[in-house]
């Protein structure tokens, strides 16, 4: 089974991105407020602040709205990067409102959160689940 999902079409997903971006622009312009109170040249700051403001917008479009591929086989659950094998999943947790899946499994690394766009695949993958998963 393959699906995919664009962070801006999921509540969920949007929000960790939206979060993750939020929390590096807040150190950036911190660390610059820093730099301008210890006595630097402020309108250089605030001209490299603009500059990394323009990046870190193209970033977040960028991020948003690149489609994220999983697949599932017998054995596997595949997120570029991660490789989940489904004999270490214990169990999963159905969230129909936020679109998403989470895993309960053991490891540190591997997929924990299956994310979707339409609430056909979500339910598709939970069939798909329940049929290789003991809970």
């Amino acid at each position: 089974m393959i699906w995919s999902y664009r962070a801006v079409k999921n509540p969920a997903a949007r929000k960790k991105w939206l979060t993750f971006i939020l929390v590096i622009v807040a150190f950036v312009f911190g660390y610059g407020a820093y730099r301008v109170a210890i006595g630097d040249n402020a309108i250089r700051i605030a001209l490299l602040l603009a500059i990394f403001s323009l990046f870190i917008f193209l970033y977040a479009i960028i991020t948003l709205g690149k489609p994220r591929y999983y697949f599932m086989d017998e054995e596997l659950l595949i997120y570029k990067p991660f490789n989940t094998r489904l004999s270490d999943v214990r169990g999963y947790s159905v969230d129909e409102n936020r679109l998403i899946i989470r895993l309960s499994k053991k490891g540190l690394f591997g997929v924990k959160t299956l994310y979707f766009d339409r609430l056909e695949d979500l339910r598709e993958a939970e069939k798909w689940l329940k049929k290789r998963v003991k809970q």
